[in-house]
């Protein structure tokens, strides 16, 4: 059973590596396409897709599809593809040969993901919405892991605060210790002479 649920895996990367194959050739040796030559291999490229997903066939492949959609819309308008009938208008505008490349390539590693269950297959197809959904759960996410780490760093600071602020409380301060008036200026004492001059209290107690 598994062995033929991942038939259209291995059909799919067969035929991905080998367009991927022709593209990086004609990049490679400046055979640039004309824009109707692109547009005709993109669409083509989407109908081999789907033939070989065939997403009427089960549940699974039916995900699956949605998944694909959901990359080859980067070089693709999607909602207006046909794998019956080409429609010029399928083609993204700003499509160029390097742009489908890395796509193909994405798609590629993607598909092989899939097949060794590195990637976990998703548990609905994936529509705008979905896709919509998950990325706000991603960024509340984010927020919420950014927001935990900004409390953890105002716990550490208020932390260390109250540290200091026992220490401060068990140590006097200089302006609050009491002077003996017959206590010798300490300055004099360790040094021999005094560099406070008129400001020290112990030599000018008048």
């Amino acid at each position: 059973m598994s062995k033929k649920k991942d038939t259209y895996f291995d059909d799919l990367i067969k035929e991905l590596s080998a367009k991927i194959e022709q593209i990086d050739t004609g990049i490679k040796h400046s055979q640039t396409p004309t824009r109707k030559e692109l547009e005709q291999f993109i669409w083509k490229t989407g109908r081999v897709v789907r033939l070989l997903v065939s997403p009427e066939k089960d549940e699974a492949r039916k995900i699956f599809w949605s998944e694909v959609k959901g990359i080859l819309k980067e070089v693709m308008h999607i909602e207006q593809f046909s794998a019956g009938t080409f429609v010029p208008g399928c083609v993204r505008e700003d499509v160029l040969e390097k742009s489908l490349l890395m796509t193909l390539q994405k798609l590629l590693k993607y598909t092989q993901a899939r097949k060794q269950g590195s990637i976990a297959a998703p548990g609905e197809v994936q529509t705008m919405e979905t896709a919509a959904k998950k990325k706000k759960l991603n960024e509340e996410k984010g927020q919420t892991e950014k927001e935990v780490e900004e409390n953890k760093k105002k716990y550490e600071y208020s932390e260390l605060a109250e540290k200091w602020s026992k220490l401060a409380d068990t140590c006097e301060r200089w302006d609050e210790v009491d002077t003996d008036p017959d206590e010798p200026c300490p300055d004099i004492k360790q040094h021999g002479n005094c560099s406070y001059g008129r400001q020290c209290c112990f030599c000018n107690t008048d």
